[in-house]
């Protein structure tokens, strides 16, 4: 990573062995990196490419807040590690490597989040003045804020906007950040966003589909790769709906998908269209990356007992409560095939998930589309059909069942409409469920809804409950506070 990460990593190794007679030599030279470094729009450029860098960790998009920590909570896939096992038992506090692995989540995130707020606290006394894309600059910033503390929120707090949630910290400070109640977090989240949002509206008319990326600045291309102006808009929607406005959440959902900038892939593109790239078409937010297919290949597709993480599979006379083969079933005729069942890879005993793995250079083959860009999808398309309808099926059935339809027949099934079938919370539940399984959202959809944990480790119900669905909080955040 260049820019901003490396200097903070450099800052705060400097200060970690630097005695406190020296303290007052350090500052000021780490004050002056600071300055050099956002003397002009490289230098702001080169910080915030250092924040997307730190958002692609192994304890945050790179692997935990993805296929890892998230997939194991929702019994999606297994792994036979002790932590991890301790993990899918939800048993949080009974092992020390599993409270510094999620510690780590908490940590890194907060970390980003400051790394932001560095770029923010200096972007201060600017405008499209003295810094063109300024708007770019301040937006995808305030959204990253705003993603992070979402995350945040939704993994280490309940649901009960009363209760008490997380820190939502906007300065860029060693000072100790007083918690707030969830409803509060919220608010300053959906503040965030909606700065960001108007910050960025004359994206409208700059994105466009098939993407441009011939803009003589570097940092307005591929936009895909960047919190841009329809990704805050796909936030919004994601947070309204979590939050249970569902008016707001079918407004933003439907904008994204009525822009027709990002496309529901066709049929034949369902195999490989996230395998370690960014879609062309459905990708609206993404982090290049050419390193985390690496973790990806180790821990998704080369099996390793104690290490590996799979799908939940009935193989070899293993009997599962909803094995993946049992989900990707539910509410579907048997005249059709879901084209998902291409992410997974069946042997004897067990399965591979390949819908986030790069399987060409696994199996060092040659990808048959050439020149797509390295990386993880954070927010795609589908998810906004999945949330417009249920947002509207109550306001608008009948657009609710279009934007449903629409979206499963992209995925190669039936529309319900063909088969007569009502459209109901249970099936879009259902299809939501398919359709992010492995991409860490599916757990945020269950505590969102409260349900009863289905777990495939321990065969059996698990009634919903906050010591399941809010991961305790590293009990080192409260060392030096009061409340």
């Amino acid at each position: 990573m260049k820019g901003l990460s490396i200097m903070i990593g450099c800052i705060a190794l400097a200060l970690s062995v630097t005695s406190c007679d020296s303290f007052l030599e350090v500052r000021p030279k780490a004050e002056k990196v600071e300055e050099d470094l956002f003397s002009n729009a490289q230098g702001f450029e080169d910080a915030i490419y250092g924040v997307y860098g730190s958002m692609q960790q192994s304890s945050l998009y790179g692997r935990d807040l993805m296929w890892g920590v998230s997939e194991v909570l929702a019994q999606n896939l297994s792994c036979g590690s002790v932590m991890m096992k301790a993990l899918a038992k939800y048993d949080y506090s009974g092992n020390d490597d599993l409270r510094n692995y999620l510690s780590a989540i908490w940590t890194t995130a907060y970390a980003t989040i400051g790394y932001a707020n560095n770029v923010l606290k200096n972007l201060e006394g600017h405008s499209t003045k003295s810094l063109p894309l300024y708007n770019y600059y301040k937006g995808e910033m305030l959204a990253v804020r705003a993603m992070l503390h979402f995350d945040m929120l939704r993994l280490f707090a309940p649901i009960s906007t009363e209760s008490t949630g997380i820190p939502y910290v906007t300065s860029y400070s060693y000072s100790v950040k007083s918690f707030r109640k969830v409803g509060e977090v919220y608010s300053l989240i959906l503040e965030d966003l909606l700065e960001a949002e108007s910050l960025l509206a004359f994206e409208e008319d700059k994105i466009a589909y098939p993407h441009n990326n011939t803009y003589y600045n570097a940092f307005e291309n591929y936009r895909e790769t960047h919190c841009n102006l329809y990704a805050v808009r796909a936030l919004l929607a994601r947070v309204y709906w979590m939050k249970g406005d569902m008016t707001n959440a079918a407004k933003y959902a439907e904008n994204v998908i009525n822009s027709k900038k990002f496309p529901l892939v066709d049929q034949t593109e369902v195999k490989d269209y996230l395998t370690g790239v960014l879609s062309p078409k459905e990708t609206i937010f993404g982090l290049y990356s050419n390193t985390t297919s690496a973790t990806a290949i180790s821990y998704l597709y080369n099996f390793q007992s104690f290490y590996s993480y799979d799908p939940y599979y009935d193989g070899s006379g293993m009997n599962h409560l909803l094995p993946y083969t049992t989900l990707y079933e539910l509410d579907v005729n048997a005249m059709t095939q879901d084209l998902r069942r291409s992410h997974f890879e069946p042997h004897t005993g067990y399965a591979r998930f390949l819908k986030l793995v790069d399987y060409y250079t696994a199996k060092d083959e040659s990808r048959p589309i050439k020149g797509l860009i390295p990386g993880i999808t954070l927010i795609h398309t589908s998810e906004m059909y999945l949330i417009a309808a249920e947002a509207l099926l109550e306001a608008d059935y009948d657009k609710a069942l279009e934007y449903f339809d629409t979206e499963i027949a992209s995925r190669g099934l039936t529309p319900l409409s063909v088969r007569g079938v009502p459209l109901t919370k249970e099936i879009i539940y259902n299809e939501y469920h398919k359709e992010l399984f492995g991409e860490g959202q599916v757990w945020f959809n269950m505590k969102r809804l409260n349900k009863d944990i289905i777990s495939n480790l321990e065969s059996r119900v698990i009634p919903a409950s906050n010591s399941i669905y809010v991961v305790p909080i590293p009990e080192e955040e409260y060392e030096y506070r009061d409340e």
